[in-house]
C-alpha cells in the first residue's frame, strides 16, 4: 500500500513540476503533508542557467596540488572568468602561536598579494588559537569581545583602504558542533552570544576601517539541518542582528526544496539586507554543473533578495567523487563538469 501511495504521489509531483515555476511548486508542496518523507524535489526543478554576474568562489589558497597561491587566483579569473573570491584568515596557531607572539601575517599577506587587477575577496574573520581556551587570556573575561579586538581589529587595521577586500565576514557557521572555537565562544548553542560577537566584531571593524562591508556569519545549511539552523537564524534576526551587518549570509547544501518551499524562504522573505549565500556546492566532479543549474536559480527565483551567491569551492584534496573542488588531484578526473562548462564560456 505504501509503494502504491509512493508511485501516485510521484506522478502527481511530475504532473504539477511540468513546466515548474514557484506556484506550482507551492501547489506540489500542498501535497506533502510530512516533509519528513523526505521525498527530495529537485528532479522537479528545471535547469536554468547560473547568473554568473552574480556567482563567486570560496578559494581557500590552501591546496598545494592546485598550484601556487598567484597561479590559482590568476586561474580563477582568466580561465572561470570569476572575479569574487571568498579567502580565510583564521586566527590560529600558526597565525599567533601564544598570546605574546607577534602575528604573523605573511599566509595573507600573500593571498591579498595575489589577488589580481579586477577581483576582489571576501574576507572570513574565523577561529581562535588554542590559547584562548584559556579563560584568564580573555579580555573583561569576554571570549567574544577578545576575538573582536585582537584578530577582527587588528586585521581591518593592518588592511585599511586595501581595495582588494570588499568585505569581512564575521565567523563561519556558529552552530556547527565541529568547530571547537564555537565552544570556546559560546556560540555554538546560544544565538544571543553570536549576536554580541557580531557586534563586538563590526564595531571594532568599523573603527578602523569604513570602506569594507560587514557580512553575518552564515551557520550550517539552512535548509538541510532543520529546523535547527533555521531556529538559530531566526533567533540572530529577532535579536537584532541586521542592524549591525550591510549583508545577511546563509549556506545552502543539498537540495531540500520541500524545506526551501515554506518554512525557510517564508523567512528569508522576511530580511530587509541584500542575501548572500557564502557556501554552496556539490560533491563529486560530474554532479556540480547540474546542481549548480537546479539550485542556484531556483534559489534566487524563490527568495528575491538574494544576491551573490559563492561556490564552494576551487580546489579540494580529495578524490573526485567526494571533492567539493572545481580542481581534484586525481589525474584522471583533475576538474569538474562545472569547471569544463565556465571555462568554456
Amino acid at each position: 500500500m505504501k509503494r502504491l501511495h509512493l508511485i501516485t504521489l510521484l506522478a502527481l509531483l511530475f504532473i504539477l513540476f511540468s513546466g515548474c515555476n514557484s506556484s506550482t511548486v507551492d501547489e506540489a508542496l500542498e501535497v506533502i503533508k510530512d516533509p519528513g518523507d523526505a521525498l527530495d524535489l529537485a528532479d522537479g526543478v528545471d535547469r536554468k542557467p547560473i547568473d554568473l554576474q552574480r556567482f563567486g568562489l570560496n578559494a581557500f589558497s590552501n591546496q598545494a596540488f592546485a598550484g601556487s597561491i598567484c597561479n590559482q587566483f590568476s586561474e580563477i579569473k582568466d580561465t572561470l572568468g570569476i572575479t569574487a573570491v571568498r579567502v580565510l584568515f583564521n586566527w590560529d596557531d600558526n597565525v599567533q602561536p601564544t598570546p605574546n607572539s607577534n602575528i604573523n601575517f605573511s599566509f595573507y599577506d600573500d593571498i591579498l598579494d595575489c589577488i589580481p587587477a579586477g577581483m576582489t575577496a571576501l574576507v572570513i574573520l574565523a577561529e581562535t588559537p588554542s590559547w584562548m581556551a584559556n579563560s584568564s587570556e580573555w579580555e573583561n573575561g569576554n571570549p567574544r569581545l577578545t576575538f573582536a579586538n585582537r584578530w577582527a581589529r587588528v586585521v581591518a587595521r593592518r588592511y585599511a583602504g586595501n581595495p582588494k577586500i570588499s568585505g569581512y565576514q564575521i565567523w563561519n557557521e556558529p552552530n556547527n558542533a565541529a568547530f571547537p572555537s564555537n565552544a570556546r565562544l559560546s556560540v555554538l548553542q546560544d544565538p544571543l552570544n553570536f549576536v554580541e560577537l557580531t557586534s563586538f566584531a563590526s564595531q571594532a571593524i568599523r573603527d578602523e576601517d569604513l570602506t569594507k562591508l560587514i557580512v553575518s556569519g552564515a551557520t550550517t545549511s539552512i535548509a538541510q539541518n532543520y529546523p535547527s539552523a533555521l531556529n538559530y537564524n531566526k533567533i540572530l534576526v529577532d535579536a537584532g542582528i541586521l542592524t549591525l551587518v550591510d549583508i545577511y549570509a546563509i549556506h545552502y547544501y543539498g537540495t531540500n526544496f520541500e524545506r526551501l518551499v515554506g518554512d525557510v524562504d517564508d523567512f528569508l522573505k522576511t530580511i530587509s539586507l541584500p542575501i548572500w549565500v557564502t557556501e554552496s556546492g556539490k560533491t563529486g566532479v560530474n554532479n556540480q554543473l547540474e546542481y549548480a543549474e537546479r539550485t542556484l536559480p531556483f534559489l534566487r527565483e524563490r527568495v528575491g533578495g538574494i544576491d551573490r551567491i559563492f561556490w564552494y569551492r576551487f580546489a579540494e584534496d580529495l578524490p573526485a567523487t567526494e571533492s567539493f573542488g572545481l580542481r581534484t588531484p586525481d589525474p584522471d578526473f583533475p576538474v569538474s563538469d562545472l569547471y569544463i562548462y565556465l571555462a568554456n564560456l
